[in-house]
């Protein structure tokens, strides 16, 4: 994995973001069309993009590799627990706030950055190993990350795991275990679906960047501390572990992509909904967004 193609890349998606950032501080896209659509995205592009990757049939993408993506997410998101209790506690982090740093730990934008990232530096046909992460992330946040963002109050429920997002990753997966021949006009339809995620993902991050307050957002002093730790030390830590088990080049890139991709945006959602303050979570996700231009390429050259 080029961390020239990697810088390349991020500067094109950090482009993709300030686009949508001038379109709405210019008033082009308001509030109501600006939640329109993050819904598309989350609903209807990115689900697209998943299911997208399993049509071609790639001979390169073999039930071997698929193990070795399974693999290479166990013991990512084992580590990401660890570090979801340790870090915390490290940075002396104020009781109130640490389970916000712990779901900031666990949850990457395995999604919005995710996917177009790792369609740019490794080709569309790899999205599919994203799938994998992706199943991961789900099983988790819809069991202890509903409970971690509620306080403890929840327990687990089976309707958590009827989305969009989760069926999209099982009919990529029955898609490509059966090798099912779609009709032409389906393929097409989500290929147009599937071309427009990454532009308009970016722009929705680009919007929740123009909704912030950017002075309160830079003034984080633990924060900067945290992102170091969980972008950069951590990943490069994780590399080097992942080497050891994981032979495959491309499913060893996209396993450092995922623990390298800035905190995803589910556990502010879930936090604001049931009426918490989303604000630490928010200043995770925008800071760690922006600095992820320069936190992941740091990253591919250690890779």
């Amino acid at each position: 994995m080029s961390a020239g193609i990697v810088l390349q890349q991020m500067v094109i998606i950090f482009l993709l973001i300030m686009t949508g950032y001038i379109a709405y501080k210019k008033g082009i896209v308001q509030d109501k069309a600006a939640k329109g659509i993050s819904a598309l995205v989350v609903n209807i592009c990115n689900p697209a993009l998943l299911v997208r990757s399993a049509f071609d049939h790639d001979a390169s993408i073999t039930y071997d590799k698929l193990f070795y993506a399974v693999l290479g997410g166990a013991i990512l998101y084992a580590v990401l627990f660890l570090a979801s209790w340790l870090l915390p506690k490290a940075l002396k982090i104020e009781e109130k706030w640490r389970k916000h740093y712990s779901m900031m730990c666990l949850f990457g934008n395995t999604g919005f950055i995710g996917i177009p990232l790792v369609s740019a530096v490794f080709g569309e046909h790899a999205v599919i190993y994203v799938a994998v992460f992706n199943a991961y992330f789900n099983l988790i946040f819809y069991t202890y990350g509903i409970w971690l963002a509620d306080g403890g109050k929840n327990s687990f429920s089976f309707k958590n795991f009827l989305n969009v997002g989760n069926l999209a990753i099982v009919l990529t997966i029955v898609i490509f275990a059966f090798q099912i021949q779609l009709p032409e006009v389906l393929t097409s339809t989500v290929n147009y679906m599937a071309d427009t995620t990454t532009f308009l993902a970016m722009v929705v991050i680009g919007i929740s960047l123009a909704r912030t307050d950017l002075k309160s957002i830079l003034s984080g002093g633990k924060m900067y501390g945290f992102i170091a730790l969980k972008f950069l030390l951590l990943p490069i830590a994780v590399s080097f572990l992942l080497r050891l088990v994981i032979k495959d080049e491309v499913v060893y890139g996209v396993t450092i992509l995922m623990a390298a991709v800035p905190v995803g945006n589910l556990p502010l959602m879930r936090v604001e909904e049931t009426g918490g303050d989303g604000t630490m979570l928010s200043k995770g996700i925008i800071l760690s967004t922006v600095l992820s231009l320069v936190t992941i390429p740091v990253v591919t050259l250690f890779v």
